[in-house]
Order: C-alpha cells, then sequence, then structure tokens
C-alpha cells in the first residue's frame, strides 16, 4: 500500500534555463497564504526553520539510543563573521581523540545549505571512526551574511577560501588532512578543488566532486532568453523574487519545494521547505558571486579544467546523475587532465542512475551507498 504522506510529483532539477516566462506565470504554489505570511514572521530567525529539520534527526538535538549525538556550531572566523556548521559524533564518541578520527566534511551548492543533507545523514553516520562535519559557506545558509565586496575573480575565491581556511584551521582539521575525505556539490565542489589548487594542496585525502559547475565551457550552443540574461548580468536571482514577495515569499518557494522534496513524507517535506525558505530569503551576500564565475545559461567563465587540477595532492571522483545537466565530459576530461600529470590514476568518474543534478536527493539511496563505501575503503 502506498504511503499516504508520499505524493508522486517530484521532479528533478533542470538547466537553469529550461523553464520559460509563460510556465513560470502558470506554475503552482501550492501553500496557503495563511501559511506563507506564517513563515515570513520567522523571516530573520532561519535558525528556527534549520533546528525544526535537524530536530527530525533521531540524535538531534539529543543523544539516540545508539549513542550518536550532533550539535550545531557557530564558528567564528572573525569578530563579527561566522560559519554555521552541524556536526555528527559517533557512537562512543571521545573528545580526547578527535584528530585520531576521520573527518568527512559536507559542502553545499549554490544558493544551497548543510540542510540538504538531510536525507544523508543519519544513514552515513555507521562507523565509528568517523565525524561528518556539513557547514554552510560564508553568506549562505545560516552563516553571517556580510555585504559581497568581491569585484574580480580573484577576490571572489579569497572570499570563500579564506573563510573556508580559517574554518578548517579552528577546527584543526588542517593538522592531519590524510583524514579529510570532502564531498562538495555544484558550486561548491567548484570552490573546494579551486582552494586546494590555490592556497592547500593536500587539505584532504580525497574529493568527491558531485555533480560539480563550472568545470569546462558548453560544448553545444544554449538558448538563453533575452530577460533570464539580463536577470543574470544584474545578479537577480529567484533569491531576489523571495525576498521582494514579503509575506507570500514562502507561497513562492513551495513551487520548487513540492516538486524537489515530493517523494519524502509529509513531516520532513514541510520541514525541508521552510528551511529552503528561511535561508533563500536571507540577506543576499554569497549569492553574488555566480555572475563572476558562470556567464548566463550557466556557462563557465574560468573552466576548471583550465585552472591548474593536476597541482591538487589528493584522489578525486567526479559523480554525475545519469541524467544530470552538468556535462560528464567536464569530469572525463579532468580525470584525463590529472591522471596524465600526474602518471597516475587518482582520478575517476562515476555516473549513477535514475538522477540528475542533486544526486543526494534525486536517488538518496544509491548516495548514501557511494559514502559509506568510500569511508569504508578510506
Amino acid at each position: 500500500m502506498m504511503n499516504p504522506h508520499i505524493t508522486q510529483n517530484y521532479k528533478r532539477s533542470t538547466h537553469p534555463t529550461s523553464l520559460p516566462l509563460n510556465k513560470l506565470f502558470k506554475a503552482n504554489f501550492p501553500l496557503s497564504i495563511k501559511e506563507s505570511v506564517n513563515d515570513f514572521k520567522y523571516r530573520n530567525n532561519p535558525l528556527k526553520f534549520q533546528n525544526d529539520l535537524l530536530s527530525l534527526l533521531p540524535f538531534y538535538p539529543n543523544p539516540d539510543k545508539l549513542g550518536r549525538s550532533s550539535e550545531v556550531l557557530k564558528i567564528f572566523i572573525d569578530d563579527e563573521n561566522y560559519i554555521n556548521e552541524f556536526v555528527i559524533y559517533p557512537a562512543n564518541y571521545d573528545e580526547s581523540h578527535y584528530l585520531k578520527y576521520k573527518h568527512l566534511i559536507l559542502v553545499h551548492g549554490y544558493g544551497g545549505g548543510l540542510g540538504f543533507f538531510y536525507k544523508n545523514f543519519n544513514q552515513i553516520l555507521q562507523n565509528e571512526n568517523w565525524i561528518i562535519h556539513s557547514i554552510d559557506l560564508l553568506g549562505y545558509g545560516c552563516s553571517s551574511r556580510p555585504t559581497f565586496t568581491a569585484q574580480n575573480l580573484s577576490e571572489v575565491e579569497s572570499w570563500f577560501h579564506d573563510s573556508f581556511q580559517k574554518w578548517l584551521t579552528l577546527k584543526n582539521l588542517h593538522l592531519f588532512p590524510e583524514n579529510n575525505l570532502v564531498v562538495a556539490h555544484s558550486m561548491g565542489a567548484y570552490l573546494m578543488a579551486t582552494y586546494g589548487i590555490l592556497q592547500n594542496p593536500s587539505f584532504a585525502k580525497k574529493i568527491l566532486m558531485i555533480s560539480p559547475g563550472a568545470v569546462l565551457k558548453h560544448r553545444k550552443q544554449i538558448f538563453v532568453p533575452k530577460y533570464f540574461a539580463k536577470l543574470w548580468e544584474q545578479n537577480i536571482s529567484p533569491f531576489t523574487l523571495v525576498r521582494k514577495s514579503g509575506p507570500l515569499g514562502s507561497k513562492l518557494v513551495s513551487m520548487w519545494s513540492s516538486r524537489r522534496f515530493a517523494n519524502l513524507p509529509k513531516i520532513e517535506r514541510q520541514a525541508l521547505h521552510r528551511y529552503a525558505y528561511g535561508i533563500f530569503q536571507s540577506k543576499g551576500s554569497g549569492e553574488y558571486m555566480l555572475n563572476f564565475l558562470l556567464a548566463p545559461g550557466a556557462d563557465a567563465r574560468h573552466p576548471l579544467i583550465e585552472r591548474g587540477l593536476h597541482k591538487l595532492k589528493c584522489d578525486m571522483l567526479w559523480c554525475y546523475g545519469k541524467d544530470d545537466w552538468m556535462d560528464k565530459k567536464g569530469g572525463e576530461l579532468a580525470s584525463s587532465i590529472i591522471n596524465n600529470l600526474t602518471k597516475s590514476n587518482k582520478s575517476s568518474v562515476l555516473e549513477i542512475d535514475d538522477s540528475g543534478h542533486h544526486i543526494y536527493l534525486d536517488n538518496i539511496k544509491e548516495f548514501n551507498r557511494l559514502l559509506l563505501n568510500e569511508m569504508e575503503k578510506f
């Protein structure tokens, strides 16, 4: 019998230019106005929505019967700014042996936040030798959102690289990089790779590049509507529209969330929707990096394959969904470059069935299996 809390309207994400304007205005916004107005009351407290979501996990805010525990931390990187982190400790965790554990670091993509890995946390915390760190990049999620002042590529990358480096150091994860496994999605993967290239080639033993963005330029022309290109160049994003919608912002987000989380039980669906609304409507900050790295139509301005990937000392696995709108050829070319220049087999490519760009949500079971396998053989 079908679970009554699960709907059959799940849709994978599509290329960001694939939704015509006429379809946008005909879209379904299922959240009621009353619910949207109620969510608006908490617009200045996205941590509430994050807490409500994480509280659905068996080990937050209190340990579960297996002894697993977790906490949300503000890791201050200077006097004003901080990185929001959700850290999960295994059963029988011994704080005095912190540096002897292996550390899985999860990094979200453009516009995202640590809560989008909600369906992965519980399943991948099976090994008592691992600690999981899921972070919001500076200017995203529930991390602080300083005014974005970067004016060129170097300043954009320093914005993210320097803050990540500070977090890594404050967590003492720079001391034994051979214990670090980094899993980064989309633009987060691009930032982790360039961080390694430019600042710290040995910051991890391995990076899993999950549907990475900006790896190579489009191999075939993609139609970009004029209105879309104009908005893109002016840094006007869907997040801008959510903020401008006031009390109707949550209802606007429901057009997206009702499809993206449709296969989940109702309580999880609702919590993820409110979490998404909470971070989408927060002050614009890190999101303004997009136009520096991608041209309208999500075409790479500074392709990762031209940035010196062979300088990375870590192993790499490039993961794509079978129906991904990211081009798997990027990972194949990147691996070829790395392996040829380093005379090794340290980089490889993997395709995951029944998934698109958001592999961790499109095929939760296979994504979790992938992580568990990587942790097991680490």
